[in-house]
């Protein structure tokens, strides 16, 4: 598992090495590795962090959640209309789901 040096994923930086958080927790209990990218190396996580402006440019900054059921369900609903109908430039102009199944039905 990669991500970034947020709170929520790593108190590496603030914290006693030995505390960890409810995701590192769970990582561990799944038998999982944990990597991170290095500070201020944006770099490193481009994907996730064009994924996260086109989630609020698309949906979280048009809408405003009348509560946490809203907040769960909502971007499922987008993210189950977004899937099939973008074409994206990086997966040679197919939808993330058309990418996905030519890549992993074959492993099915």
């Amino acid at each position: 598992m990669w991500t970034d040096n947020a709170f929520v994923f790593t108190m590496r930086l603030s914290a006693p090495p030995e505390r960890k958080t409810a995701f590192q927790r769970r990582i561990i209990d799944l038998d999982l590795l944990h990597g991170t990218s290095q500070p201020g190396g944006p770099r490193q996580n481009a994907f996730i962090e064009r994924s996260n402006r086109t989630d609020n440019e698309e949906l979280f900054d048009l809408m405003r959640f009348e509560d946490s059921e809203s907040r769960r369900y909502y971007p499922r609903l987008w993210e189950d209309d977004y899937n099939p109908r973008r074409p994206h430039q990086g997966r040679g102009m197919r939808t993330p789901l058309e990418a996905y199944l030519a890549e992993y039905r074959s492993q099915a």
